[in-house]
Order: C-alpha cells, then structure tokens, then sequence
C-alpha cells in the first residue's frame, strides 16, 4: 500500500485501537494521538465545534477525536493541551 507519511501514522493509530480492543490507557499517548488526529483532520479549536473536511477527505469534529481516543470532549481537550499542542 502506498501512502504518505500522515495516512501511515493515522493507519497505525487506528490499527493499534482496534487490536488491543480499547483506546490507549497511558494519558500521554492518548493525548499524543488526540493531538495527532485533531491535525490529521485540520481540526481548529472553537466553541461551537465546527466540523472540517480536513486531510482525510471526510468531515469531523472534536467530537470525533474524543470518540476515537475513548474519551469525553473536555477531557480530550485537556489532554491535547497538557499534550503542549495549543492549536
């Protein structure tokens, strides 16, 4: 399969959700992989959750990052900002 460094990382991302059948447990990786999808799909930070195409094509939200994570939206959010991603 041929693709780019980000669709590598979000594949290996996803792969590794769905092998060990839950989200990362360790707060730091979790927030790395929040931060990293929250990038993916070009996701800016706002209060009325606005949706973006992002890089992936299709539409998403925080919403989206906190439910591929496992976690609410607040502490998803938390978690990319002790994370030191202020974007």
């Amino acid at each position: 399969m041929d693709v780019d460094e980000w669709q590598a990382e979000y594949m290996l991302i996803a792969e590794n959700t769905e092998r060990r059948g839950e989200a990362e447990l360790d707060p730091v990786r979790k927030g790395r992989q929040a931060a990293f999808l929250k990038d993916y799909w070009d996701i800016k930070n706002n209060n009325n959750n606005v949706v973006s195409a992002g890089q992936s094509g299709h539409q998403k939200s925080m919403r989206d990052v906190a439910n591929s994570i496992g976690e609410s939206e607040r502490t998803t959010r938390r978690l990319i900002k002790y994370n030191g991603n202020k974007r």
